[in-house]
């Protein structure tokens, strides 16, 4: 019997030894909540390891792990590379808990043996845990890869490519004739997750047989030779694996592109461009449309590389779109397609489902719903009674509570007298822009060439589909009587800025509101630059950086832009319609009407923020215009989700607490919130203290300076 207690008393001494270590905070001790949807707080994935004796003498040893600092290379993309750790106590080898701070890059098993899952360069601070302390190492992983993209490369000038080039011939040319990067643009900003740009440059002086491209930048280095198939218009397809991974390692930072070409066994170049890799994705669908067979409305989406999809075939025109996603509308040629004008309610699968035709009693070109206003929440649209361009007696109905039918809601402060053309809400629902329109008497501004913003305030229990009240009008921006044309105003998701377009060359029928047809009513034959307002200082700034391009006339050819709702990667993103050469695929008489997308950085306002847009790889091969950009709609509680702005409650975290490389579940926020989710201010933001802050509604990473 005195055997049998001496036993469970020293079990009861072994479990509380244990648990005090394992609630220790001296090293590391049990964590706080570690962002998952569970209430019980833990160390955080990885598996454990298996079971052992601990030491008494445990809490007075420090804990370590072997080798504390290595780096791997990875040089063949078929074959991942390893390491194995070691948890120690003191001298001793002890078993432990293994996670990892990035589970992008490499995965770790229960034993300590981490092995690269892809190509992707990066820094991963391995962590152990075992009772109750932690001890971190370093795993650095590099990639250096080179093949051939093409088959058949001329050996003679794979050899030169191998070296050191000669200087370009074309410089000291008569007249000089150099080699340069038609696309990308020098300086881009581009998102992850996007379709590989196509790399085009001019020929030069010497056209290229063979070309040998790079790209490096944050550990990591890829090299891919091509046969050059059309010297006169050189064009390098990257492989999209080699893309993807290249944008993930260099993600915040410079990625180098670099291309050297190659005829008769000579080498010339290097020519090069930078790239600047935004640490973020973009979000959302833009809905475009094109009067080019086959005609309609489009939706693309920007952060992958699937294509558009048609949403409705036909003439259905000058489409809006909820800030939300959830509902659209259009309007349609009368004589067509007028059945069709009116709310679509859209689905995450991207289908439009029609809910209600036009409202009856609208004059004016009376094709529908064509440019009506949209609040963010999709609750309420807009349009004016006059005409689809705006102007007096603004209407709004409410999509009712079933979702199928529109109900007139009242509408103050944009009666009679007042006149405002293309109006649009910011993202915050706070605010109404509109372009100052014609027909109305002793207007504060110019006649559409000035920019107006009022103040918002719905009340949707007064009468029976609520009230919209506008007030505190403010002039923002007045070109006078001989300035540039304003229309298209678009809000960024700071709500004190806004982008539109302004044109000189215009044609004055449909209150100059057309965005790309002159006086003699040519389409295309309009000029258009992008501009940025601050309303706070009624800064009023060129976005020449997103308006150049190649040649002197693609800066007049830029129109229609539209803003992504929310902030992506610490960048805000602006569609817009443009007629510029796109490399050496349209170039003189063949640009035509594309979509290009560019990256403006928050904070600035008194100086050009915005970046050389990437042409939106997605689109159909069609004359393509009005990108009219919006959220999907949000994923419920459970959903699969990648990140935050994806969730209705603004969370996406590991769907186990206990495991960070669980799949991650939209659910209701605990704690402090991570980037891409909601936040009210920089404080609400989990990394404030390094740098993270509340952009537009959510935690954002900040921008490479």
């Amino acid at each position: 019997m005195a055997r049998k207690w001496t036993w469970v008393a020293l079990l009861w001494v072994s479990v509380a030894l244990a648990a005090f270590a394992g609630c220790s905070s001296e090293e590391g001790g049990a964590s706080a909540n570690n962002g998952g949807f569970g209430n019980t707080a833990g160390t955080g994935g990885g598996s454990a390891g298996t079971g052992g004796s601990i030491d008494i003498d445990a809490s007075t040893q420090a804990l370590s792990v072997e080798p504390a600092s290595v780096t791997l290379t990875i040089t063949n993309k078929a074959v991942a590379v390893s390491q194995q750790f070691t948890a120690k106590l003191g001298s001793t080898n002890v078993p432990a808990v293994w996670t990892l701070d990035n589970y992008n890059l490499v995965s770790i098993d229960s034993n300590g043996l981490a092995a690269s899952t892809g190509i992707v360069a990066g820094k991963i601070k391995v962590t152990a845990t075992h009772a109750g302390k932690k001890a971190s190492a370093d795993l650095i992983v590099n990639v250096e890869l080179q093949e051939d993209v093409s088959t058949n490369i001329d050996p003679g000038n794979k050899t030169a490519l191998g070296g050191s080039p000669a200087a370009d011939p074309g410089l000291t040319a008569n007249p000089p004739n150099p080699t340069r990067f038609l696309y990308p643009y020098d300086k881009t900003v581009m998102p992850k997750g996007v379709v590989a740009p196509l790399v085009m440059f001019s020929p030069g002086s010497v056209a290229p047989e063979s070309a040998a491209l790079k790209l490096s930048g944050n550990g990591f280095s890829w090299q891919g030779f091509y046969t050059v198939t059309a010297p006169a218009t050189p064009q390098l397809a990257i492989p999209q694996d080699i893309w993807d991974a290249a944008m993930a390692s260099a993600s915040g930072a410079t990625l180098n592109a670099e291309v050297v070409k190659a005829a008769g066994g000579a080498a010339y170049g290097p020519y090069a461009i930078d790239i600047t890799a935004a640490p973020g994705s973009l979000k959302g669908v833009v809905y475009y449309m094109t009067y080019q067979a086959p005609t309609g409305l489009y939706a693309a989406r920007p952060g992958n590389t699937q294509p558009a999809k048609q949403v409705k075939s036909g003439c259905v025109v000058c489409h809006s779109v909820s800030a939300n996603g959830k509902y659209l509308s259009t309007g349609a040629e009368v004589s067509v397609q007028s059945a069709e004008s009116g709310v679509y309610e859209v689905d995450l699968t991207g289908n439009a489902t029609q809910i209600s035709q036009s409202p009856p009693g609208l004059g004016g070109d009376t094709r529908g719903l064509s440019f009506a206003a949209w609040t963010p929440d999709g609750k309420y649209v807009m349009r004016s009674q006059n005409d689809f361009w705006g102007g007096v007696n603004q209407m709004a109905w409410k999509v009712d509570a079933t979702g199928k039918k529109l109900d007139q809601a009242n509408v103050v402060g944009l009666g009679a007298t007042l006149s405002a053309y293309l109006p649009a809400f910011s993202h915050d629902g706070k605010f109404l822009a509109f372009t100052q329109g014609n027909g109305e008497s002793g207007a504060p501004g110019s006649a559409i060439r000035s920019i107006d913003v009022m103040d918002v305030a719905i009340d949707e229990t007064s009468g029976p589909a609520g009230t919209l009240t506008f007030t505190n009008r403010q002039v923002v921006l007045d070109n006078g009587a001989t300035g540039k044309v304003t229309k298209y105003a678009t809000f960024l998701p700071d709500s004190n800025l806004i982008v539109l377009q302004e044109s000189q060359i215009y044609d004055p029928a449909h209150g100059g509101m057309l965005a790309t047809r002159n006086a003699a009513g040519q389409y295309g034959a309009a000029d258009g630059r992008l501009n940025l307002i601050d309303i706070a200082n009624k800064a009023h700034v060129e976005l020449k950086n997103a308006n150049l391009g190649n040649v002197p006339t693609d800066e007049d050819k830029n129109f229609e832009p539209f803003a992504l709702p929310i902030p992506a990667g610490g960048y805000y993103w602006v569609v817009f319609t443009s007629i510029r050469e796109y490399g050496n695929l349209q170039q003189g008489a063949a640009t035509r009407k594309q979509l290009w997308v560019a990256a403006i950085t928050p904070g600035k306002s008194t100086a050009d923020p915005s970046h050389p847009p990437f042409f939106l790889p997605n689109q159909t091969d069609t004359k393509n215009e009005r990108g009219f950009w919006a959220l999907d709609p949000c994923k419920p509680k459970a959903a699969s989700c990648e990140n935050g702005d994806e969730c209705c409650d603004g969370a996406c975290r590991p769907s186990d607490a206990s495991d960070p490389s669980s799949p991650k579940i939209c659910g209701e926020p605990e704690g402090c919130a991570q980037i891409s989710e909601k936040c009210t201010t920089n404080a609400d933001c989990c990394a404030a203290a390094t740098g993270i802050s509340c952009l537009g509604g959510f935690c954002s990473p900040q921008p490479p300076s």
